[in-house]
């Protein structure tokens, strides 16, 4: 048992016992559990451990299989699409052997996901994309069951819409919409994918300048952020929606919050691409 991984990851996010406990346990189980090693009930562990972007094997200390160290190395590509370091991300995948993950099914599927993501946003092969998706929609979740489906289905959109099929664009953006609300989050992983495919539904609706659409979105994926204590992501979230209210009434006092807010998210996060991005859009929406 990893106690100190536990509580050194609590303090680098600037969280006190109060505020990580709040809304799972007592603060006091907390603090028996930091303390004195009394391990609380394993859903409240699950829980604190999400809450802290932490997975369970960094806490009780069971050893990493083959799959499971591809797993984590994948973990960072993903994590590097948020922030635009998609070089380093392909050089991840490219190294990963996908045959050593013929028994994770899920691990699998990360892999075609992040792997069609990479071709769509790095100007990559589209058709390889449509390849990479397909896997996880004909043959390792055919009946949708995970998340993964509906990542696929949002990367699907994004490559029609990039090649100006709007019929088919808009078929696969409308599968995604229409679930979006009702989709069950289990995990810290599970809140990052949802975040992204509300982030990239949106921007979608933001290019068809189905502007109230587009919004409630971004909004809805600001509250996300906010209930999960997940800061990456927002600041995309309001610079957004600074680019929307302008193209709908023009600049304004709130247009400049929302970028102030998106400096800021990014500042704290110390992006620095997305904050010279950010920066260069505040003066551009002047």
């Amino acid at each position: 048992m990893n106690i100190q991984s536990f509580v050194n990851k609590r303090k680098e996010l600037s969280l006190s016992q109060k505020e990580l406990s709040n809304g799972i346990c007592t603060q006091a189980t907390l603090s028996k559990f930091e303390n004195n090693g009394k391990i609380p009930s394993l859903k409240i562990l699950i829980q604190l451990c999400n809450r802290l972007d932490l997975s369970l094997d960094d806490v009780m200390g069971v050893n990493d299989s083959t799959a499971k160290k591809i797993v984590k190395s994948m973990n960072k590509a993903e994590f590097n699409l948020i922030t635009s370091e998609y070089k380093e991300s392909w050089n991840i995948i490219n190294k990963i052997d996908q045959d050593l993950l013929k028994d994770d099914n899920d691990a699998l599927m990360q892999y075609y996901y992040l792997k069609g993501y990479l071709n769509v946003l790095d100007d990559g092969d589209l058709f390889d994309a449509v390849f990479d998706f397909n896997q996880i929609l004909t043959n390792l979740d055919s009946e949708g069951k995970t998340i993964f489906t509906f990542l696929a289905y949002t990367g699907m959109g994004m490559v029609y819409a990039k090649q100006k099929d709007a019929a088919k664009s808009e078929y696969y953006f409308s599968k995604v919409f229409n679930d979006i609300y009702g989709m069950s989050i289990e995990n810290i992983d599970e809140i990052w994918r949802y975040i992204n495919i509300i982030f990239y539904c949106a921007l979608y609706y933001s290019d068809q300048h189905d502007y109230e659409t587009a919004n409630t979105l971004l909004n809805y994926g600001v509250k996300i952020c906010a209930d999960n204590h997940v800061t990456y992501y927002i600041a995309r979230l309001y610079a957004q929606l600074a680019i929307n209210d302008c193209a709908v009434n023009g600049p304004s006092d709130e247009i400049t919050e929302y970028f102030t807010k998106a400096r800021v998210f990014s500042e704290f996060n110390n992006n620095q691409k997305e904050l010279k991005i950010i920066k260069d859009l505040s003066k551009n929406y002047k």
